[in-house]
């Protein structure tokens, strides 16, 4: 089936009041239908429809067309990759009819390796993402306040998504890890169960002192979904969940733009948040702003310094992109050459005699 089967174009009362003229403009630039020239190095933007189940009211923005208008009039820059808005999937008859014609647009896209961008509907969906994703193993990040692994319920919700992806048959959960955790929302035994997994979990108060750790982590992903309750109530309001404490304004849009450096990721679902003031759609347009202009500023990381530091009686060996100085941890599987990023604090901790726990883990996962 072709992709406009399941899609409903950008209305025309949003579209005609973008000023195509101006150049400097998103809106200049963005593009409307499929065509010959998209591939790997477009970027699509999909809106998404709310869960069946979930109370939303009928005459609800699908359009997400507060957030579009905005996002047009963003400033674009010396971009190369060209940028499609191709509308939105309206739901299906039954939430099944929904997932089905998610899971053939991801599964599209990804044998084109074209990077995605949903927008809207449960977090559940994320996992329908997941599932469309062509590849053997695949590495996932949440950036959320809850670790959605509830267990009481069986059917696919957005508060169990994630057992979903480990309990899946096919067993293609290689990496996940969630940032922006908050403990009062979180039972004991599911911090235990990650940690089991050898999975990760970094809590607010961690993400908050130094943003950059999250930039790792999200360096090798290939699906980051965004619980938009993640952030602050004061920072956003519209979130389908809303705590006193989270992300502010700064910090989402600083992990926006890591999501946006990293080279592997081609799918990112920001979803939970209905959008219903012109505030929190000014917040959203500008996470897409940060994201795409980081995918149009990548850096080549193929020039390495190499730093070697003597632990006990083995040498750790850390690497360095003179280009985009991110930094790599060196380990060996199977006799094969393996890097881990890491930061540079990595590197320093070791140097006084403490191991990165990213090390560690990655030894208990393989041996």
């Amino acid at each position: 089936m072709d992709l406009e089967d399941f899609l409903v174009s950008v209305p025309f009362e949003i579209r005609e009041n973008i000023n195509r003229e101006n150049k400097f403009s998103i809106g200049g630039h963005i593009k409307f239908d499929i065509d010959e020239e998209i591939n790997e190095n477009s970027i699509v933007l999909i809106s998404l429809p709310q869960e069946h189940t979930l109370e939303i009211e009928e005459d609800s923005d699908f359009f997400y067309s507060k957030v579009r208008e905005q996002f047009y009039q963003l400033a674009y820059s010396n971009w190369k990759r060209s940028i499609y808005d191709l509308g939105t999937i309206l739901p299906g008859e039954t939430f099944e009819d929904t997932c089905f014609a998610l899971h053939n647009i991801v599964s599209q896209f990804s044998e084109r390796k074209i990077t995605v961008v949903f927008i809207g509907g449960t977090q559940a969906l994320s996992y329908i993402i997941y599932k469309g994703i062509k590849k053997k193993y695949i590495n996932v990040a949440t950036i959320d306040f809850k670790l959605d692994m509830d267990a009481s319920v069986q059917k696919l919700n957005s508060r169990n998504f994630i057992t979903h992806m480990i309990l899946d048959e096919e067993q293609k959960l290689l990496e996940y890890v969630n940032i922006g955790s908050q403990a009062p929302y979180n039972a004991t035994e599911e911090f235990d169960i990650l940690e089991q997994l050898n999975f990760e979990n970094v809590r607010l108060g961690k993400v908050t002192e130094s943003i950059s750790i999250a930039e790792p982590l999200l360096r090798e992903m290939d699906l980051v979904s965004v619980d938009l309750g993640v952030l602050q109530r004061s920072s956003f309001s519209s979130a389908l969940v809303k705590t006193p404490n989270g992300l502010n304004e700064r910090e989402i849009c600083g992990i926006m733009r890591y999501c946006g450096l990293s080279e592997s990721l081609k799918k990112i679902h920001i979803s939970n948040g209905l959008i219903d003031t012109e505030e929190d759609a000014f917040l959203v347009s500008e996470m897409l702003w940060y994201l795409i202009d980081a995918k149009n500023n990548q850096k080549s990381d193929v020039d390495l310094e190499t730093y070697r530091v003597l632990f006990d009686d083995q040498e750790i060996v850390f690497f360095k992109s003179k280009n985009s100085e991110r930094w790599w941890i060196q380990v060996f599987v199977d006799d094969a050459l393996k890097k881990i990023p890491c930061n540079e604090s990595d590197y320093l901790n070791t140097l006084k005699g403490d191991l990165p726990d990213k090390w560690l883990k990655f030894f208990k996962k393989f041996y």
